[in-house]
């Protein structure tokens, strides 16, 4: 093509037809920016096509990832409101030694956490395009550091307990060494438990912590994750 377009500027020069060979030469040049201007934009739009395919990707993957961290909430959700009536009877101070068959002296240390699964996140911050629905997701994910920040304290504050009990009483290898039941442990592990002020105190605590701060911000991290999975589900069905 090139040598055909050539062929005919060489004849035109030939025959001495110099102000139509510059007309020609010059729609020449116009047909080559043209056609590199129809280059460009086929390009973009497979390269936007192609970010799209993979945007649509990443939003796949994230909906399988909220799925999991809806799954993982509810769990926690589900394990504290089994263990509510042993919370409620120290806190009224009407405990009994039956509830230590229903961990009446683990209620501050088996403590169950969540962690979110942002690998689909991840790939989005990588997307250099970003449309609101992206930013949100990201937004979203970034402040589930509160939550990871309030298990922390939680966690910390049950050691310093464990600790207490390490430093202070000679029920602790006891206590560590085994799920404690009625039927299995020694009259003073159960006059702690059962008659302690003490422990109660602890337990007041760790209960606001818990059912008055913690699991009212995972069933409102369910709902706010529930409305973006159907966000995100309506992009992708477009």
């Amino acid at each position: 093509m090139i040598k055909f377009f050539r062929k005919i500027r060489q004849n035109l020069l030939s025959e001495g037809k110099t102000g139509k060979y510059f007309k020609y030469a010059l729609g020449e040049i116009v047909l080559v920016v043209i056609g590199i201007l129809i280059a460009l934009q086929i390009n973009n739009w497979n390269e936007n096509r192609k970010q799209q395919a993979e945007i649509t990707d990443i939003y796949k993957q994230i909906v399988l990832d909220l799925d999991n961290d809806i799954d993982e909430f509810s769990n926690v959700i589900k394990y504290y409101d089994s263990i509510k009536p042993v919370y409620d009877a120290v806190i009224s101070d009407t405990r009994t030694i039956d509830l230590l068959d229903d961990g009446l002296s683990r209620l501050m240390v088996e403590i169950t956490a969540t962690n979110m699964n942002k690998g689909g996140v991840e790939r989005l911050k990588s997307i250099a395009s970003k449309d609101s629905l992206s930013l949100y997701l990201i937004e979203i994910y970034d402040t589930g550091t509160v939550i990871n920040t309030m298990e922390k304290e939680i966690t910390d504050e049950s050691w310093l307990i464990v600790n207490k009990f390490r430093d202070n009483y000679s029920w602790y290898p006891e206590w560590i060494s085994k799920t404690i039941t009625k039927d299995n442990s020694s009259k003073e592990l159960q006059d702690y438990f059962v008659n302690s002020q003490e422990y109660r105190h602890y337990v007041i605590s760790n209960y606001q912590k818990l059912y008055n701060n913690y699991i009212p911000i995972l069933e409102y991290g369910i709902v706010e994750l529930e409305n973006i999975k159907k966000s995100i589900n309506e992009r992708i069905d477009k």
